[in-house]
């Protein structure tokens, strides 16, 4: 008889999430993930799988997370398409030069290191962007950019991938004013 799980899985899925995050696929050892998680290689495999499979269950923690938290502020019918859009872009604004903004954006980093040698990698990075996209159409359908989704959205995820570069905070107030801009 097998033994029962001795974890929290929502807490060993948010230690994947951070690991995977903050290292990349390629930067994360199994070793990071035994700490991050406190878990053994043995159970670790047993309840997830190999690395990719953790990989593949960090995404989709980001995705049920942080994506859908944004997507949320997006639909909020409490406030203005306008106001949707600006609130959002100042959270790159706070995130940038923070540790974790540094960390960029979780999809982002895979859309770029693993979606394009990785299938499966790449079906749950695009499906979660179209999360994102939906969000901003929610936002954007009753202002004068409700033709400019594309052009946001890219906006924002360009703002994501400049944090973790290191950007200043002025740079992102830049591109927060730039984008507001374009609902007027």
């Amino acid at each position: 008889m097998a033994r029962p799980r001795e974890f929290d899985n929502d807490t060993v899925l948010e230690a994947l999430r951070d690991v995977f995050w903050e290292h990349g696929y390629e930067g994360t050892s199994y070793a990071n993930i035994m700490a991050a998680t406190g878990l053994q290689k043995g159970s670790l495999y047993s309840a997830f799988g190999d690395k990719r499979s953790l990989y593949l269950e960090a995404l989709s923690r980001y995705d049920k997370g942080n994506v859908r938290d944004a997507v949320a502020m997006l639909s909020n019918e409490n406030m203005t398409g306008e106001q949707r859009i600006d609130a959002l872009m100042q959270n790159l604004v706070e995130a940038a030069q923070t540790k974790k903004g540094r960390w960029g954006c979780l999809l982002c980093n895979a859309a770029v290191d693993q979606a394009p040698f990785n299938k499966q990698t790449e079906t749950v990075v695009l499906q979660s962007m179209d999360h994102m996209k939906s969000g901003f159409r929610q936002a954007l359908k009753d202002t004068k950019a409700a033709d400019k989704v594309d052009l946001i959205w890219t906006l924002y995820f360009g703002g994501r991938v400049i944090i973790k570069s290191g950007a200043p905070k002025a740079t992102l107030k830049t591109l927060k004013a730039q984008t507001l801009s374009l609902l007027k």
